[in-house]
C-alpha cells in the first residue's frame, strides 16, 4: 500500500512498545519500534549494516514526521519509497545482531525456551488426524494449498479438488457442509498486524478473513503470474480491549463489489500484498438472515479469548465501536437499533455457550466444526478425538493477538 498512508497509520495507531516490520517492494525489511506515544525508531538492513533513524513528533506534526522519515529511508536506500507493506511476521534479517553481537546473545538467551514452546505447540497442531476436511485456498507448483478443518492450519496436498472435501487416506469425497457453520470457523481465523497467524501460515501465505468497506477500483495487481484488478478499502483493527480503529489496505480483488459496501473477505497474504479469494457482502447476509453482523463480530472476537472466554465489556465495547464507527452514519445505519437488540440475545450466536456479566464462553471453533459437521449441537470437545487439537489450539491463539484485522 501508500507508503505513507501505512506510516501515518502505524505513527499515530500502534502501541507504545510494540514492534512492526514492514517491507519495500523489493522485500528491504524495515523495523518500526514504537519507544512512546510520540517517538518511534525505525532500523533498516542494507549490505549486511544496519541504519538507525529516530523520529519524534506531537498530534500536530505527526505528518511531517512520515515525511521526513520516508525521505531519510529514500536517501539511505538510494531509491523512492512509494510502497511498504507489513510483513506476515515480526522478523528481521541478523545484521542488526552483527553489528551489536552482545544484545544478540542476551536477546536470544531470555525468551528462547518460550519461541520453543510455541513452536513445538504448533508443529503438534498441524499433524494431521486420520480423515479431515479441506476448503481448497489456491494451486501451486501442482499443490493445492487448503485450509485443514481440524486443525485451522494450512496444508498442501498433491490432489487438486475445487470444493469443500473430506480427505480419508488416498479418498477425497465432496462434502456440502451449511454455508453458516462454514462462515463461523472462517470468522475466527485473524490477521495480526505484527505477527500474521501462528496456524493459517505456509510457506510465504497467510490465510484470514477480515470486514471491509469498499472504496473502489485503483488499477491492477499481480498474483501468481496473473493480473488482477487492484482495490482500495477502509479496514479496521481491533484489540483485546475491544477497540476499533481505520486502517487503509489495497488488495487484489476478482469481485465486483459495491463501492462503500460493507464486505467480508477470504484473504491470503503473500508477504507483499493482500488478495481476496472470495466473501460475502455482511449486510445483505445479514438482512437474509444468512450470517448476522452480531455473528461476525463475535466469531472474530475469538481471536482473542483466554481458555474459551472473553470479556464481555471488552465485546460490547467492540459492538458499540461498531456501530459509532462503520454503520451508523450511511452503509447500515437502519440496522444499528437491531444490532443492540441482537447484543442482548447472545445465545443466538452459535459459537456462545453461557453468558454471566463478566465474561462470554465460547465454544472453539474445531469443536464448533466436528459437532456441526455431524448435525448436532455444538459442545466444547473435552473427550472426542479432536480434543487434543482443541487444547493446543486455546494454548497457541491465547495472547497472540494483540491488534488484528476484524
Amino acid at each position: 500500500m501508500k507508503a505513507y498512508d501505512l506510516l501515518a497509520y502505524l505513527l499515530e495507531h500502534t502501541q507504545p512498545g510494540s514492534i512492526v516490520v514492514v517491507t519495500t517492494p523489493n522485500n528491504i525489511p524495515i523495523m518500526l519500534d514504537k519507544e512512546d506515544e510520540f517517538s518511534v525508531l525505525a532500523y533498516v538492513c542494507k549490505d549486511e549494516d544496519v541504519k538507525k533513524l529516530r523520529e519524534t513528533f506531537d498530534k500536530s506534526t505527526i505528518h511531517r514526521a512520515v515525511l521526513d522519515l520516508l525521505s531519510q529511508l529514500s536517501d539511505y536506500l538510494q531509491t523512492q519509497i512509494d510502497e511498504l507493506n507489513i510483513a506476515n511476521s515480526a522478523s528481521f534479517p541478523g545484521c542488526v545482531e552483527k553489528r551489536t553481537p552482545r544484545q544478540r546473545e542476551v536477546k536470544r538467551e531470555k525468551p528462547k525456551p518460550k519461541k520453543e514452546d510455541i513452536k513445538f505447540l504448533i508443529e503438534q497442531m498441524r499433524t494431521l488426524p486420520n480423515e479431515f476436511d479441506i476448503l481448497p485456498l489456491l494451486s501451486r507448483d501442482g499443490k493445492l494449498i487448503s485450509l485443514v478443518m481440524q486443525n485451522l492450519s494450512l496444508t498442501a496436498l498433491d490432489k487438486i479438488v475445487k470444493s469443500l472435501s473430506h480427505v480419508k487416506g488416498d479418498a477425497i469425497t465432496p462434502i456440502n457442509p451449511d454455508l453458516q457453520t462454514l462462515n463461523y470457523v472462517l470468522s475466527t481465523i485473524k490477521f495480526d498486524l505484527q505477527k500474521g497467524n501462528p496456524l493459517s501460515s505456509l510457506d510465504n501465505f497467510t490465510f484470514f478473513t477480515a470486514m471491509f468497506v469498499d472504496q473502489g477500483d485503483i488499477g491492477e495487481g499481480e498474483f501468481m503470474g496473473k493480473k488482477i484488478p487492484k482495490r482500495s478499502g477502509k479496514f479496521f483493527t481491533s484489540n483485546s480491549k475491544g477497540g476499533l480503529k481505520p486502517i487503509p489496505l489495497e488488495f487484489l480483488d476478482y469481485s465486483k463489489n459495491k463501492k462503500n459496501g460493507l464486505y467480508v473477505g477470504y484473504f491470503v497474504h503473500d508477504g507483499q500484498q493482500f488478495v481476496r479469494l472470495g466473501g460475502f457482502d455482511l449486510l445483505d447476509y445479514h438482512e437474509q438472515g444468512k450470517f448476522t453482523i452480531n455473528a461476525y463480530l463475535l466469531s472474530s472476537f475469538l481471536a482473542v479469548q483466554r481458555d474459551f472466554s472473553i470479556e464481555y465489556s471488552a465485546f460490547d465495547k467492540l459492538v458499540s465501536n461498531f456501530v459509532n464507527s462503520v454503520i451508523s452514519k450511511g452503509i447500515g445505519a437502519k440496522y444499528v437499533k437491531e444490532v443492540f437488540e441482537l447484543e442482548n440475545l447472545l445465545y443466538d450466536i452459535q459459537l456462545v455457550k453461557n453468558v454471566t456479566k463478566e465474561s462470554i464462553n465460547i465454544v472453539d471453533p474445531i469443536s464448533f466444526w466436528y459437532y456441526k459437521s455431524k448435525g448436532q449441537d455444538p459442545l466444547l470437545c473435552t473427550e472426542c478425538e479432536l480434543k487434543d487439537k482443541v487444547e493446543l489450539w486455546n494454548k497457541i491463539t491465547k495472547g497472540w493477538f494483540r491488534e488484528f484485522l476484524l
